[in-house]
């Protein structure tokens, strides 16, 4: 602050210094008090450790803006909460505060108010339903209203619909300005041709306004968190033509059907074949209906009802120049509904006209230069060079899958024959002209024509580089070319392959380690091309924006426009998300349903829109899209991919729908989500390909795909029984009980799981250690481990110490070591690991889980370049430990959303719910009575149920009389809960050494 002030102080000769602070509700008070006593009080402020001192000059006095924080939460008058929290400031500034309110600072009045006044007004004098008229000798005289000059009567005319038409709304600034933009937004089709000019519609106004002011009402504040959303929308396309947006035309109004003609639109013929939605969408943001299902195919994005009027608020949100902030549990599909929408916002420039210049078209582009400036221009006058170059290439287009890109392997030809075969020239100068080949032909083109001109003719090989330079320069200003073939082969393919045009979609993940500074230095390369390009549109989304330590900062983007006092430019549309403030439940609990977050200050909080989960229509509809587009390799033809078959599809949806309805109903609301049902898939796709042990049909294939990857995702999560009795927490959802459920639906679901799991982890696919039993825990945990770490699935291993959650990582780190050097088959079929070892502990600090996956990362790159089989892995053993108020793993959010490392977690407790939902879960239950036994046994080097000569059934007793003995003492009230598993494996251990050789 010392700093900011000397420097302001240094800049400003002649003016009087002007300092605005936005204190955020979020503000250290006792500190800040402090500073401003220092500063108004004592007359000057003092860093010890710098040195630095800043005292206000005497004659240049300076002034200060404060905007001081305020929640009607707080249940006190403005000046009540003023004198709590700044007393200082309370008592030297009793004459100089100012309260804003409705008199002091009203609504402003310009063009886009005053023409909803002009409207409002018609309307309210029943004016607005004038038909335009024919007249004799002026020809058709349109409807006109004439514009209104005071300010004042505007004011009144929105205020007055404000109150009468949406009551229920908060009268606050930021609603009158949102419900002032909706309701400009539509009343701009009032000064369009159709209104205009309309002899037909005796109502048309009335009834046009009518549902103008009910949609603007609906908009300023939806509710997306239930079922109960308004589903009757006109739509307007840049000419502001109507269209309607509904989903049921029971439902919709007679007087919105009167303008209709009374018939649905979605039956006229225009509709046939094609997705309402879509064709409204596509209306209200003028994107041609096939761009749109371009963008939805390219994406793989399912268009669900609920998706489809999000988008349409998004977009309506977007034109009013408002910011949005998404509340939502984690995983409803914020960030990717974003992300598509800005694909959308922006689709007729990436999709756009060949003339256009914003347009990149680099396949398109490139085709018209190969087709005019090398082989018109350059190989039309060069007989034998193009003869010569039609008979290498011939083979190679007419058999493009298969295109030889080896250098070394050439065709011999007759080079003394300089026929041209025409046809072939026909052939290839119209299919680039009508781009019909992919980058591999290009390329292949290109390099053809370079090797037969280094060849054959050295001058024309300069005009080839010369032509290169020039096309490529026009697209990379700064590119230095090297005018050798190779180079210019390589320079072709990379600028044909491998150049982007800049994101339009912008996403920053944020956790209370994100400074001031770092959003700055995001934002700068923004705001830079956002000037540079202001016929786009750029989206910007900052996620987790409740979790962040610069709320005041955020409250000035979004609120004010500007960062940092420099005004932001408009055509950036700021969108948020945040997950919702729920307080801990401190009980036992297998998923927490909370969130670690800040609360929102209320002028953002005013932003909000609340998304809440997917319903279970929306999640249905998503699910069977989902697995409509769901494809695997053909056992038959590695390089097929073909659809399930329909029963596989029905169990799939079935089960998948079975499995989050329960866990939605027992364990939270947000217990399951997207993500859920996406790792579901991902991991179908690996089972499909994985083989270990045994020959499956494709039905008991699919069949047995589907049962591990729901067993991976929801069966596993769950407690047994036992743990539910013991913890008294009845409501909570067991593995058996799903298993139950899930075998109506899948035959023997959990034979299937527990078959699978016992042909998985054996002696002869891994190296297990002498002493250690293979039991129910072991076996799950390595198998979870190795999926996930093949798959790059994040995983979190849950349960008490003494589990065999380190040593099973430990073991799955012994016997994957790659092709040469794993000593079981089964391991040398699988990627070797590079792990990176992290321990939590109440010191973790976010930065440092940040250094080793940065570390991870960049090993695992260097890995992919140079093509070796081994993933990096992420392991942070005693997650449960860093300080979750300082909300330290917040930092992983990034790294387990883009899962560029394996990442494996081991935690005696659960996560909150944003971080829960990134990871595949696998709670760990207190072994049963029967895993005691077989724990007792391999931890004393015995093998159970054997006939082993030397094992007596007085040894039986003495073991299960230690287990009973154990599970006592942890059932006993009287006894400190200081015990646990890890315990009675070391006394195990210990009697193992005293044991008699002969046992």
């Amino acid at each position: 602050l010392i700093s900011t002030f000397l420097s302001l102080e240094s800049k400003i000769s002649n003016s009087q210094p002007s300092i605005y602070f936005n204190i955020s509700i979020h503000a250290p008070f006792k500190q800040l008090n402090s500073i401003l006593f220092s500063l108004f009080i004592c007359g000057s402020l003092n860093d010890l450790s710098s040195g630095f001192t800043f005292s206000p000059s005497i004659t240049k006095p300076w002034k200060f803006i404060m905007e001081i924080p305020y929640r009607e939460k707080s249940h006190m008058s403005i000046k009540e909460n003023f004198d709590q929290i700044l007393p200082i400031l309370s008592i030297i500034s009793t004459k100089t505060l100012e309260e804003i309110k409705d008199v002091n600072y009203q609504l402003f009045i310009g063009e886009e108010e005053e023409l909803v006044a002009r409207f409002l007004n018609a309307y309210e004098n029943q004016t607005i339903d004038r038909l335009a008229k024919q007249h004799r000798f002026n020809g058709e005289q349109p409807v006109d209203f004439d514009r209104l000059i005071d300010s004042n009567e505007c004011r009144h005319h929105i205020y007055n619909c404000f109150e009468k038409y949406a009551p229920e709304l908060p009268r606050n600034k930021i609603f009158e300005l949102s419900f002032t933009k909706f309701l400009y937004r539509r009343v701009r089709f009032f000064t369009g041709f159709f209104y205009r000019y309309n002899e037909i519609h005796e109502r048309l106004g009335s009834n046009a306004m009518e549902q103008m002011i009910n949609e603007t009402k609906y908009l300023t504040q939806i509710d997306f968190s239930s079922d109960n959303y308004p589903r009757i929308f006109l739509v307007y396309d840049p000419s502001f033509s109507l269209h309607l947006l509904h989903n049921d035309w029971d439902n919709v109004p007679s007087t919105l059907k009167s303008l209709f003609f009374n018939m649905d639109p979605a039956k006229g013929d225009e509709y046939k074949n094609k997705n309402y939605f879509v064709k409204c969408l596509s209306w209200l943001m003028d994107i041609p209906y096939d761009i749109f299902e371009t963008i939805m195919n390219e994406t793989k994005f399912i268009l669900t009802e609920n998706f489809a009027y999000k988008l349409f608020h998004i977009h309506e949100r977007k034109l009013t120049r408002l910011a949005l902030i998404i509340e939502g549990e984690t995983g409803v599909g914020k960030t990717f509904l974003l992300k598509f929408y800005s694909l959308l916002l922006n689709s007729n420039i990436i999709y756009g006209q060949f003339r256009n210049k914003m347009a990149p078209k680099i396949l398109e582009r490139t085709s018209l230069w190969l087709l005019n400036n090398i082989m018109n221009n350059i190989l039309g006058s060069q007989s034998y060079l193009l003869s010569l170059f039609l008979r290498r290439i011939e083979s190679k287009i007419h058999n493009c899958n298969n295109i030889n890109d080896n250098e070394g392997e050439e065709i011999l030809f007759e080079e003394d024959d300089q026929h041209i075969n025409h046809q072939l020239l026909l052939e290839i100068n119209e299919s680039l002209q009508n781009f019909k080949y992919n980058h591999d032909v290009l390329k292949c083109i290109w390099k053809t024509i370079v090797t037969i001109a280094h060849e054959y003719a050295a001058d024309i090989v300069q005009k080839l580089f010369v032509a290169l330079y020039e096309f490529v320069t026009s697209y990379l200003e700064d590119f230095t070319l090297m005018e050798a073939m190779k180079e210019s082969i390589e320079i072709f393919n990379q600028f044909l392959s491998h150049t982007r045009i800049k994101p339009l979609f912008y996403r920053l993940l944020l956790h209370p380690d994100v400074t001031e500074e770092q959003i700055e230095k995001f934002m700068f390369p923004i705001s830079q091309l956002a000037k540079q390009m202001s016929a786009i549109e750029l989206v910007v989304f900052f996620d987790e924006v409740n979790t962040s330590s610069c709320l005041g900062l955020f409250k000035e983007i979004f609120m004010d426009g500007t960062l940092h006092g420099i005004n932001l430019p408009k055509n950036i549309f700021f969108t948020a998300a945040i997950n919702p403030l729920i307080y801990l439940n401190n009980d036992f609990q297998v998923h927490r349903g909370d969130y670690i977050v800040h609360e929102l200050p209320q002028s953002l909080d005013n932003l909000k829109v609340s998304y809440g989960v997917l319903d279970s229509k929306t999640l249905e509809d998503y699910i069977k899209q989902k697995i409509a587009k769901f494809t695997v390799t053909s056992s038959s033809n590695a390089r097929k991919q073909i659809s399930l078959e329909q029963c596989t599809q029905v169990l799939l949806t079935q089960s998948i729908l079975k499995a989050q309805k329960l866990c939605e109903e027992h364990l939270g609301r947000n217990s399951v989500s997207q993500r859920e049902i996406q790792r579901c898939f991902n991991l179908i796709n690996f089972f499909w390909t994985m083989k270990y042990d045994k020959v499956y049909n494709e039905q008991d294939k699919a069949i047995r795909c589907v049962a591990l990857s729901l067993a991976l995702i929801y069966y596993f999560r769950l407690p047994v029984n036992d743990v539910n009795a013991e913890q008294t927490d009845h409501n909570t959802l067991s593995r058996e009980k799903l298993g139950e459920i899930l075998s109506e639906i899948i035959p023997n679901f959990v034979k299937i799981i527990q078959d699978e799991l016992e042909r998985f982890v054996t002696t002869d696919n891994f190296v297990i250690p002498h002493g250690v039993a293979i039991n129910q825990a072991i076996r799950e945990h390595i198998f979870s481990i190795v999926v996930s770490i093949v798959t790059r699935t994040p995983l979190c291993i849950i349960g008490a110490p003494g589990q065999s959650k380190t040593l099973s990582f430990q073991i799955v780190l012994q016997n994957l070591q790659g092709s040469q050097l794993s000593t079981t088959e089964f391991c040398k079929s699988l990627p070797a690991i590079d792990p990176f070892f992290c321990l939590g502990s109440k010191y973790t600090r976010s930065e440092d889980i940040a250094y080793i996956f940065e570390r991870a990362i960049k090993r695992e790159q260097q890995y992919q370049q140079n093509r070796i089989d081994t993933r990096c892995v992420v392991f942070l053993d005693e997650a449960s430990l860093p300080d979750e108020k300082k909300m330290v793993l917040k930092v992983l959010h990034p790294y387990l959303d883009e899962c560029k490392v394996a990442f494996v977690a081991i935690a005696n407790k659960s996560f909150d719910a944003a971080n829960a939902n990134r990871m595949i879960c696998i709670y760990r239950s207190l072994p049963s009575e029967d895993e005691q036994k077989i724990l007792a046994y391999g931890c004393l080097g015995l093998q159970i149920g054997g006939d082993q000569q030397n094992t007596k059934k007085d040894l039986d007793d003495i073991i299960y009389g230690l287990c009973q003995g154990y599970r006592r003492i942890l059932s006993s009230s009287n006894i400190p809960q200081i015990f646990h598993d890890r315990d009675f494996i070391y006394m195990l251990r210990e009697l193992r050494f005293e044991l008699p050789m002969t046992i």
